[in-house]
């Protein structure tokens, strides 16, 4: 893993609540990455861009962008005070995830 860079979720949700778009990891501040060694879980998602210019595109619906409200959306659903506890274990909360993020295909 050396040489990636990972995004912290709380950045996420700060930048959501902002009303900010995702951007590129390179236009992201350093502040935006944490330590993979104090993580307590490591999540990976691929995703493609919705716009050839953008990573992301702000509607009426999803002011902030829909690929980071979307994706927020079902990271909370595991990895939130509300969240927590859905699902036996890790495993199982994390095959449900990837499920959902990928509308119904596993993610390897």
């Amino acid at each position: 893993l050396r040489g990636c860079k990972f995004v912290r979720l709380d950045y996420l949700r700060k930048l959501a609540a902002q009303g900010g778009p995702i951007r590129r990891c390179q236009d992201l501040p350093p502040e935006a990455f944490g330590d993979v060694t104090k993580a307590q879980y490591l999540i990976v998602i691929s995703h493609r861009w919705i716009h050839r210019y953008t990573c992301d595109v702000a509607t009426e619906e999803y002011p902030c962008g829909v690929r980071l409200r979307t994706m927020l959306e079902k990271l909370e659903l595991y990895f939130s005070i509300q969240g927590f506890g859905k699902g036996h274990n890790l495993t199982d909360r994390w095959r449900r995830l990837c499920l959902s993020l990928t509308g119904g295909r596993d993610v390897v």
